[in-house]
């Protein structure tokens, strides 16, 4: 059964976001698994056994092969899904097919994600073709998907992925030509949106963008969006235990506070938003800036992480992890500073207001 279901009250655009979103979550695991593997394989044999890895002559060789063909899998994994979550189980063969056809024609993310879009709505218009009851049963299971393939295959290879090969090639070099400069503002950038809203909508889009370039191999911008996401919870934590603020939390907030030091090693943000909410400018202002110089930095040192999520336990998987560890703890101090002092004192016999536990 597709993750989306369609109503009519739902908009076209609620659907597509809805299935970009599922595409996204069924990949990310191929990521992270492929990650782990090559991290692994490179803990083995060194961090450039790439370099010698289809020689496949020792262990460390094989591992880090079949980590590298998992991380393969990763667009058309994308396409496939987006395609299952517009279209049901026909839409699973064409939109992995887009996926494979995207690598081929070096269209990446982008190009899986508009295959895997167009193929869903195909599928669709093909399911409302009135055929004799002898064919409804091979439909879903051979026409629909032999020719949806097909059609849409033509259509990406011919039309639509010539332009978006076209784009996806002047972004590479940009990438690969960025300046320290230009390198530290991208990275500032993600950071700042990483960390605006704890995975709300503008945290949402620039990880889409993060792990869209992931999946066509870079991985420096993912260690800005991990590492500056993993800042937020420690800074508000830190911010709870310095000297000159304790007056401003209340005895509920600093019990709370130690709980984010736990998200914050996990890199999961939401337990930050019970505080935002209560102060909003401020806390947001302090958790943009630690996080866009953390960011910033990540960027900056040309820091790797292949995987897209895992927060400390997938430090072993950055090129360096040391300066992972330091650029994490710099930002959560940025953070934390920057919001003791902002924060306004406790009214004198302010109630206390109880707030949830974000590990409950």
């Amino acid at each position: 059964m597709a993750e989306i279901k369609r109503k009519k009250q739902v908009s076209i655009g609620t659907i597509i976001k809805d299935s970009i979103m599922t595409g996204i979550s069924y990949m990310i695991p191929v990521i992270v698994g492929g990650g782990i593997i090559t991290a692994i394989a490179k803990m083995m044999g060194g961090y450039n056994i790439g370099a010698n890895a289809e020689e496949m002559q020792t262990l460390a060789q094989v591992i880090y092969t079949i980590g590298n063909i998992l991380f393969s899998f990763a667009v058309p994994c994308l396409s496939a899904f987006i395609a299952y979550a517009i279209a049901d189980k026909p839409g699973i063969a064409p939109g992995y097919a887009m996926g494979v056809l995207a690598g081929l024609m070096k269209t990446g993310f982008v190009g899986g994600l508009v295959g895997a879009l167009i193929a869903g709505w195909f599928v669709l218009q093909m399911k409302k073709i009135k055929v004799p009851k002898a064919l409804q049963g091979v439909m879903p299971i051979m026409f629909i998907p032999v020719i949806t393939t097909l059609v849409v295959g033509l259509l990406m290879w011919y039309v639509i992925g010539v332009p978006i090969a076209w784009i996806m090639g002047i972004l590479t070099a940009w990438l690969t030509a960025l300046s320290a400069g230009s390198r530290f503002l991208l990275g500032a950038v993600i950071g700042a949106m990483i960390a605006f809203d704890n995975g709300g909508p503008i945290n949402k889009t620039a990880a889409l963008f993060v792990n869209g370039l992931n999946a066509d191999g870079f991985f420096i911008p993912t260690s800005a969006k991990m590492c500056s996401g993993m800042t937020s919870p420690l800074g508000i934590a830190i911010s709870t235990v310095l000297p000159w603020s304790r007056n401003k939390f209340t005895k509920s907030e600093k019990e709370q506070a130690l709980s984010l030091v736990v998200l914050s090693c996990c890199y999961v943000q939401e337990g930050v938003i019970p505080f935002q909410l209560k102060d909003p400018i401020r806390l947001t202002f302090s958790i943009c800036v630690g996080g866009a110089i953390t960011g910033g930095l990540c960027m900056l040192y040309g820091l790797e992480s292949p995987a897209v999520h895992g927060g400390i336990f997938s430090v072993a998987m950055t090129s360096n992890p040391l300066v992972f560890i330091g650029l994490w703890l710099l930002g959560g101090c940025i953070t934390g500073l920057i919001y003791s002092i902002l924060k306004r004192p406790l009214v004198a016999g302010e109630e206390e207001e109880e707030m949830d536990n974000p590990l409950i």
